[in-house]
């Protein structure tokens, strides 16, 4: 045994790429006779019923190595055996939990088996840094899973950058995406995790509307449960305001003191809870790949449309997005034209049921609205229809609304052909943006200052029409349709949380509740089972 160890020995100092030889002491070499003798004859690592999850991957490797320790000695952990430890206490910072990587198991054994520690802390190195690359979560039935078959590196090479001497969490971290938002909600994530404690405390608070005085003394209690007060900030109003409007810019609201439906759902809710928001917007980013050099990025969520071109970030605008009955989907598609002054044909599941009831009440309903109507491609005067008689079921016609001032979508609608028949248009409802909270539409994305981005799209794709001959278009009521000479990416997506440019976190109303699916799936579920 201990010349088959010798013989590994020197197998992993040929393959040290720190240009310096790994010599190992009779120590080492004794304590990994001693690993040995525990593991070799072992086929899977088992603790507690549970097979860990690269446990007969971890086992491979030693038994190829020679069971040359890595993180431990006889009585105590190595260097990169204490960073690796730490690494796992503090994988909240990343998104992670410490129980995806059994540190309750590490830390009971750190007074009975280093051994086993040893074994242990491989496991972690080989979840760690694959899902920080990878993510964590199955999207498809929103499962933890260790997505091993997915990653574009060997572990065993990295691992044998730490033995060869590289410090082990930069190994790891090195591993991590490169995305600009990534890294700023990651810092934040964990400026967060350094400022307040991760309580589980959940509160009920009282209407507003019905009472005013109950509700603003549960805030003022639920802040300081939180940690984003202490009793002395409550003793004079002005610092409770100070602290409670804080409170909702951390947490993606206007910062208006007012203890609305929005704010009260924040309150509500732990700061574990948002702890997991964090974590599945970090596991998203993990499951990206990079984008291409221009592209336009709508986040539900944030209800912002990003337009980049290169690494510039060359327009931001406020969004209005889908209902909760009528929810945007994601999705990616191509930008491929713009539509000045635009006809609006109505949806049939708009025209059926909100137009079919208003011409009910109403037949000049159409007149008022712009709106004509069409039964096989003929114009039909809706007050020739007895619309008593008309069904959801049996609507027989098209609607059109034509382009204007009045039309539902704006002076301008932006077409990137998918599936779900989704879009980005102006709107006439303008006031709907100074909103925090905006899901108002049918599905469709409604734009701020719609004009600003078809310009800037315009001089990105060096278009015949520029800004003057844009603004004549809007102006003279024409309908004219846009090709683009060079069609982009276009990427509709839901992440609720992110990061600003001062790594500051933001947490967004998880307004579909999308996130806190995959949390009750993946998160809650592996502190449940612990």
């Amino acid at each position: 045994m201990f010349y088959r160890v010798l013989i590994f020995a020197f197998f992993v100092t040929l393959l040290s790429c720190s240009g310096e030889e790994r010599v190992w002491t009779e120590a080492e070499l004794g304590w990994s006779e001693i690993i040995s003798n525990k593991f070799d004859s072992t086929e899977a690592l088992v603790y507690e019923d549970d097979t860990l999850l690269a446990g007969k991957e971890v086992l491979n490797f030693y038994k190829e190595q020679g069971f040359l320790p890595i993180w431990t000695s006889k009585n105590n952990l190595t260097t990169p055996g204490s960073t690796m430890l730490n690494l796992v206490d503090s994988s909240y910072d990343h998104g992670f939990l410490p129980e995806m990587f059994h540190a309750e198991q590490i830390h009971k054994n750190l007074d009975s088996s280093f051994a086993d520690v040893e074994m242990l802390l491989s496991n972690a190195f080989y979840l760690f840094i694959t899902h920080i690359q990878e993510g964590c979560i199955d999207s498809s039935d929103y499962s933890y899973v260790w997505k091993k078959d997915s990653i574009d590196f060997l572990i065993e090479d990295e691992l044998n950058r730490v033995v060869s001497g590289e410090p082990v969490d930069s190994v790891i971290i090195g591993h991590a995406p490169v995305f600009w938002d990534y890294q700023q909600l990651q810092k934040g994530l964990a400026r967060f995790l350094d400022t307040y404690q991760l309580d589980t405390n959940q509160f009920i608070i009282p209407s507003i509307k019905d009472d005013s005085a109950a509700c603003y003394d549960k805030t003022k209690e639920v802040l300081m449960a939180h940690g984003f007060a202490d009793s002395l900030d409550l003793q004079t109003d002005s610092i409770f305001i100070e602290r409670l409007k804080a409170f909702q810019k951390i947490n993606g609201l206007k910062d208006d003191a007012v203890v609305g439906k929005w704010t009260s759902r924040a309150l509500e809710k732990s700061n574990m809870d948002r702890f997991y928001q964090a974590a599945v917007s970090l596991e998203k980013w993990r499951w990206k790949s990079a984008y291409p050099d221009r592209y336009i990025r709508v986040n539900i969520p944030e209800y912002s449309l990003y337009f980049y071109n290169g690494d510039t970030l060359k327009a931001k605008h406020r969004v209005i997005v889908g209902a909760y009955a009528t929810q945007t989907p994601e999705f990616h598609a191509t930008m491929r034209r713009m539509v000045t002054n635009p006809f609006w044909h109505v949806p049939y599941s708009i025209s059926s049921t909100e137009i079919l009831y208003a011409a009910r009440r109403d037949t000049a309903y159409f007149g008022k609205k712009g709106y004509k109507l069409f039964k096989s491609g003929n114009q039909v005067d809706p007050t020739t229809v007895d619309w008593s008689k008309i069904k959801q079921w049996n609507f027989p016609y098209r609607v059109r609304q034509d382009g204007g001032s009045g039309n539902s979508l704006g002076r301008i609608k932006f077409l990137f052909p998918n599936p779900h028949s989704v879009f980005v248009h102006d709107t006439p409802t303008k006031r709907l943006f100074m909103n925090d909270v905006r899901a108002y539409s049918h599905g469709c994305v409604r734009l701020h200052q719609p004009f600003d981005l078809a310009k800037v799209m315009l001089e990105t794709d060096q278009h015949e029409v520029v800004r003057d001959t844009l603004d004549s278009l809007i102006i003279r009521g024409t309908h004219q349709v846009l090709e683009l000479n060079d069609p982009f990416d276009v990427f509709i997506e839901y992440i609720s949380a992110t990061g600003d440019s001062s790594s500051h976190i933001r947490f967004h109303p998880d307004v579909y509740g999308r996130d806190e699916r995959y949390a009750d799936s993946t998160f809650r579920k592996i502190v449940t089972n612990q």
